[in-house]
């Protein structure tokens, strides 16, 4: 009986172990050496109980970020400033050439630090490449949010910057979705943050394991292009009356010649640029260029393509862009 006793207990502990082991490998698998750190571990929520986010005073708005954030989120150091961006502060009436970059997650750079997100590389590049001109470029990036909401940022807060250019950071899974129609935010709510450091991370890498299946490939719909051309021909006539010039910016990590080839008629339409990012990742591993398996945004090497595709289109056009 004891024997037995001494078994059963043998066995769970062994079990306790085995578990407690796993699951300190999982998170080194998805977090590396962050996978120690409280603090970041912590910060690995979704945005709704992030403690990011405010609901919006806006009646086109649902949430915003709030203003002046010093924390963590996704195991890197999150910022914003006093209007509630991922951004520093900056002066309204500087007289340097201005690129204003509108966008979702994708522009806020979800999961890298600030000085990886493509919108500050940009910043880097440009002044590198070009220094006889002191270039500013702003990011008004929010996770979640549509092309009708770039377009409220755009009139409430970027046009009282003149910006000589804006960018439209398409992200191309989710762009083409019109708020309301083919999803709605009328029932969501800011939850309470969230401690996520005592999740299951071992129970979460067996599920992304065991259940791996191949994605669904995106399809633009009659609906989906009319919606973007509508937003397009708003976008243009917005910026026509303000003197700026705009490009429809097209990142993704999945190359897809139809829906790029989709996107770029309807800038063309429209009288915006057009820059394709996502040619570069055709037959590449799109795990190089992830976050992680958690989370499949772009990494900081992805946003390093994004910034020379994006400084590359700026320099070459500069004389038309800026009239200078």
């Amino acid at each position: 009986m004891k024997q037995l006793k001494f078994k059963i207990i043998s066995i769970g502990i062994g079990l306790l172990l085995s578990t407690f082991l796993g699951e300190m490998m999982a998170r080194i698998y998805f977090f590396g050496g962050a996978a120690f750190s409280y603090t970041r571990t912590n910060s690995f929520s979704i945005l709704d109980n992030s403690g990011l986010i405010k609901y919006s005073d806006s009646d086109k708005l649902t949430y915003e970020l709030l203003p002046n954030l010093d924390t963590k989120y996704k195991l890197v150091d999150f910022h914003t400033n006093a209007e509630g961006f991922r951004d520093r502060n900056h002066e309204v009436n500087s007289n340097a050439p201005k690129i204003a970059v509108l966008g979702d997650s994708f522009t806020m750079g979800t999961g890298v630090s600030e000085d990886e997100m493509y919108v500050t590389q940009t910043e880097k590049m440009l002044n590198t490449q070009d220094s006889n001109i002191s270039y500013e470029v702003f990011n008004f990036g929010v996770s979640g949010f549509a092309l009708t909401n770039y377009k409220t940022i755009l009139e409430r807060n970027v046009l009282s910057y003149h910006p000589d250019l804006v960018v439209i950071g398409f992200c191309a899974s989710n762009d083409h979705y019109e708020p309301g129609k083919d999803f709605s935010l009328d029932n969501f709510t800011i939850k309470p943050k969230k401690n996520v450091f005592w999740d299951s991370y071992l129970r979460k890498l067996l599920s992304i394991k065991l259940k791996a299946k191949e994605p669904t490939p995106v399809v633009y719909e009659t609906k989906h292009i009319q919606h973007i051309d509508e937003q397009f021909q708003d976008f243009q006539d917005i910026l026509t009356k303000n003197n700026s010039k705009g490009l429809v910016f097209y990142m993704d990590l999945v190359y897809d010649s139809v829906r790029v080839a989709q996107i770029q008629t309807l800038a063309k339409k429209n009288n915006l640029g057009f820059v394709d990012v996502s040619k570069f990742f055709q037959d590449k591993n799109l795990f190089t260029y992830i976050v992680n398996e958690l989370d499949p945004h772009p990494n900081g090497k992805a946003n390093q393509i994004f910034a020379e595709k994006l400084s590359s289109y700026i320099l070459a056009n500069r004389y038309i862009i800026f009239n200078k």
